[in-house]
């Protein structure tokens, strides 16, 4: 019975003793430094451009109001030339032909980049050298 709580308390001692050992985590900004952000620059008010000048008498030429400008656009007519032709369609990009090492085409293979290859069968990538018409796997 002795030993029974002799072993009940040292289990329970133990995990607490190991758990005493453990301090608290280390703060993230102990090991390296702490760097904030920059504020936004903030953009600089365009300038107002003055009103244009008239060149022969130097004097400001006047300005037109909405009005004036909607009547000058009225009177000229927009310009037409037909409806719109549609684009011609585009099939696939022709893909270049794939060799093994030697020589024979591989179906289902295709280049996926300069130099690489994808074996759609397989799902594997190779490296590859340009060819005649296409790509050959490097030996």
């Amino acid at each position: 019975m002795y030993r029974s709580r002799c072993l009940a308390a040292l289990l329970v001692v133990l995990p607490l003793a190991a758990g005493a050992q453990i301090g608290p985590p280390p703060k993230p900004t102990a090991t390296r430094p702490v760097v904030t952000p920059q504020p936004t620059p903030v953009p600089l008010p365009t300038p107002v451009q003055p009103a244009p000048a008239d060149s022969l008498s130097g004097q400001l030429a006047p300005v037109k109001s909405s009005a004036q400008t909607q009547q000058q656009l009225r009177t000229h007519p927009i310009q037409s030339k037909g409806p719109s032709q549609p684009a011609p369609m585009q099939g696939p990009a022709v893909q270049g032909k794939v060799y093994d090492r030697h020589g024979r085409i591989i179906p289902g293979a295709r280049q996926v980049g300069p130099n690489r290859v994808l074996d759609t069968r397989t799902g594997r990538y190779y490296d590859s050298l340009p060819s005649a018409d296409g790509q050959q796997i490097k030996p």
